[in-house]
């Protein structure tokens, strides 16, 4: 556990009674599909009328991970609403955020800053990746070799490593742009779909050994019965039979995930990180559901 929720956990929890602590208020968000969907997070309403005022004048605002690193993510304001919304997709691609995950976020009165903690759907915090940055302002101590006594050459490798740098961000610009249009060829695609569907963006943990796939729980207490045998199939017409787990979480919420045969599903269609794909039920009976699934490749 880190050392900020070392800290801050015994002290939430010392008193039944609830408090406030105004140098540092805290929030939690539970991550759902229609986040992830619409690549942004809404700060509580409570939160936004006790501290909204201060919180979030400044924008874009900082948010602080566990692990030290800081991003800058841009706000949205409408009707008294508050949203996480321009970067917060680099910041929730970046660390594998994905559906149920748990977030703890603490707020900095003095410094105007979010501190975030991020927890996955085992209750457990996540192991933060290391972030690569070249920052030319970072990076002076790697370039001395190349700097005086030799002027010309130094320059020459100093205007290599920006163009270098400028490369490496339109890059990921231009992932960043092909993954957005991903999602919005999804979310179009899905809104005329005449059949029940469900879209869902693919993360790694979608594609990692013994990775599974969790059905939208709004969509599973509507549509998937328990017992019946589940086929997908692609644009083609080749099929994948696909075996599902249906349970109660401990906070008796019913949960689907497909299990056994998912693997050879997205092995086969080669799918990758920032795919979207949209599953519209083509069939059901009593012993079969039938999924139809669009792919909308993010590069």
């Amino acid at each position: 556990m880190s050392k900020f929720l070392q800290q801050q956990l015994p002290a939430m929890a010392s008193s039944s009674q609830p408090c406030k602590a105004p140098d540092n208020p805290h929030f939690f968000k539970v991550v759902l599909a229609h986040a992830l969907k619409e690549q942004k997070l809404e700060i509580p309403k409570k939160f936004v009328g006790e501290y909204g005022l201060k919180a979030f004048e400044n924008n874009p605002t900082r948010v602080k991970v566990a692990d030290g690193e800081e991003w800058e993510v841009g706000v949205t304001k409408s009707d008294g609403r508050v949203w996480f919304d321009y970067g917060w997709q680099k910041f929730v691609e970046f660390y594998n955020v994905g559906l149920e995950y748990f977030l703890v976020f603490k707020y900095e009165l003095r410094s105007s800053c979010f501190h975030v903690v991020i927890f996955d759907p085992t209750a457990t915090e996540i192991k933060y990746p290391l972030k690569k940055k070249l920052n030319m302002g970072t990076n002076f101590d790697d370039l001395h070799l190349i700097s005086h006594p030799h002027p010309q050459v130094g320059k020459a490798s100093f205007g290599a490593m920006k163009l270098m740098n400028n490369k490496r961000k339109l890059r990921s610009m231009t992932r960043t742009s092909e993954r957005a249009g991903a999602m919005a060829k999804a979310t179009t695609f899905q809104s005329m779909t005449p059949n029940p569907s469900f879209m869902c963006k693919i993360y790694p943990s979608h594609i990692q050994s013994g990775a599974y796939l969790n059905v939208p729980r709004r969509f599973a207490e509507m549509h998937i019965e328990e017992g019946a045998e589940m086929v997908l199939q692609d644009s083609d017409g080749r099929t994948w039979g696909v075996t599902y787990y249906s349970y109660l979480t401990p906070q008796m919420k019913r949960r689907v995930e497909l299990r056994s045969g998912w693997r050879k599903f997205f092995v086969d269609n080669d799918l990758k990180v920032a795919d979207c794909c949209v599953f519209e039920m083509i069939r059901k009976n009593s012993t079969t559901i039938a999924f139809k699934v669009d792919i909308f490749r993010a590069s």
